[in-house]
């Protein structure tokens, strides 16, 4: 009798865990990827992380492009959690990642800086960043960021 009632719950569970799966699978993902056909993107590799919101990119076409990440402010390396961002972001695009890098065209340079979306992975930069606490949304620039409106913005606070 200990042994049936072993089996079948052993049975439940595995069902219940495939019902699980088959439901997160049928979840649209949310819009977080970017078109590049409608969007400026350009590809190279990561040659250093300046700080958490900060690095600095060669293309392909051997241009070196200083980014600014949109709509996210980290801490400067000086402050505190400043160092623990840099880090972070290494980790996520450390130098030698290929990178997609598309420019925000609602946002002027800064700072000898272009201003967009990094992307090392499947999910931006930027995103991961708020994600895992190691910068804030800056809501400031969300109304001229062509970015504002992607669902990992607005969760963060752009409306």
């Amino acid at each position: 009798m200990g042994n049936m009632l072993k089996a079948i719950s052993m049975m439940l569970i595995s069902i219940i865990g495939i019902g699980i799966v088959a439901y997160s699978i049928s979840i649209t993902p949310p819009d977080t990827s970017i078109n590049c056909d409608e969007q400026i993107c350009t590809t190279g590799i990561i040659t250093q992380v300046v700080d958490g919101d900060t690095v600095k990119f060669l293309s392909d076409r051997g241009e070196e492009i200083r980014i600014r990440l949109a709509l996210v402010n980290a801490a400067e390396r000086t402050e505190p959690g400043g160092e623990a961002a840099k880090v972070f972001s290494e980790s996520q695009c450390s130098p030698g990642s290929e990178s997609v890098f598309i420019l925000d065209r609602g946002q002027k340079p800064s700072f000898d800086r272009e201003i967009g979306l990094v992307f090392c992975s499947e999910t931006s930069l930027n995103e991961l960043l708020l994600d895992n606490d190691h910068a804030k949304l800056d809501s400031r620039f969300c109304g001229r960021s062509e970015f504002g409106e992607l669902d990992w913005a607005l969760k963060y606070g752009c409306n």
